[in-house]
């Protein structure tokens, strides 16, 4: 079966208050499938993230930008001070043999209001691929485990579009001077993963409540 290049759902999102809006009808998504995956990360760690926010997001932002901006065929975007990272993640011939099908793809399962956005859908080598990117600011930095939010996105893909099978997902870690992309994740495996850290965010929310 040929895949078509998807069609945006009617989702809006603001960037400001960083919620997901479905708009048929007004529905606020309450949580992030980032949200839903950190359920278990320490408040010192929440910390920490929070404290350098001012370092990774304006990096992970122009990133992904100019990732969004090569997949989609648009202007190049100024990598400003991230020509670093960026650079090596567009001359990776991983993109050669990637036949775009979506990229920062909004997605939400209204049923559990929740919202996310994928980074990147393709066909790779005759496999149906989500891709998920991540930056890192040293060129030594070790990677970590993406499933959870990987299977959120399997997930809600699944919801909207229940005819497309995702074959693998991967991760493409951009560093300062390297790009590399992740080994195969089995997307059964990450969507068990993200119920796992859904049923735990839900059951700590419950308790919380009492």
């Amino acid at each position: 079966m040929t895949i078509k290049k998807l069609e945006p759902l009617p989702i809006q999102f603001n960037d400001d208050a960083h919620k997901y809006i479905w708009e048929p009808s007004g529905d606020v998504m309450a949580y992030s499938v980032t949200r839903v995956c950190s359920w278990d990360m320490s408040d010192d760690k929440r910390a920490n993230i929070e404290a350098t926010k001012d370092v990774w997001e304006p990096r992970g932002k122009t990133v992904h930008h100019c990732l969004e901006q090569f997949l989609t065929g648009e202007a190049a975007a100024d990598p400003g001070d991230y020509s670093d990272w960026v650079e090596p993640l567009l001359a990776h011939p991983f993109w050669r043999d990637f036949k775009v099908l979506a990229v920062e793809y909004r997605m939400c399962d209204l049923k559990r209001s929740i919202g996310g956005s994928l980074d990147a859908l393709g066909i790779f080598k005759g496999k149906t691929m989500l891709v998920d990117l991540k930056t890192q600011k040293s060129a030594d930095a070790r990677p970590y485990s993406t499933d959870r939010q990987m299977g959120g996105y399997v997930s809600m893909l699944a919801d909207h579009h229940p005819n497309i099978w995702i074959d693998e997902c991967r991760t493409v870690w951009a560093r300062p001077g390297k790009t590399t992309v992740g080994r195969a994740q089995n997307p059964a495996i990450c969507c068990c993963e993200f119920q796992d850290a859904w049923w735990n965010f839900a059951g700590s929310r419950f308790r919380a409540d009492f």
